[in-house]
């Protein structure tokens, strides 16, 4: 098992996660896997525009977002 050097556990960062909104939520997940490190071609350039013009328009409130309680109801 991973020695845990931060001051919070996985388990305290999920819930916390489950407090911030949706759009906080994707700013976090666009954050973290600008954190990966990806070697150049792993993203095909449609991939990288289809990412393009889905941020574009949640940043401009043109998609309306969901929780992930309601994914999770609507796919049972």
């Amino acid at each position: 098992m991973m020695e845990n050097k931060n001051n919070m556990t996985v388990r305290e960062l999920k819930e916390a996660v489950k407090k911030l909104s949706p759009q906080e939520q994707i700013l976090l997940v666009r954050y973290v896997l600008g954190t990966l490190e990806i070697e150049e071609g792993e993203m095909s350039d449609e991939w990288k525009m289809e990412l393009e013009v889905r941020s574009e328009a949640h940043e401009k409130g043109e998609v309306k977002t969901r929780s992930w309680e309601e994914v999770k109801e609507r796919l049972n």
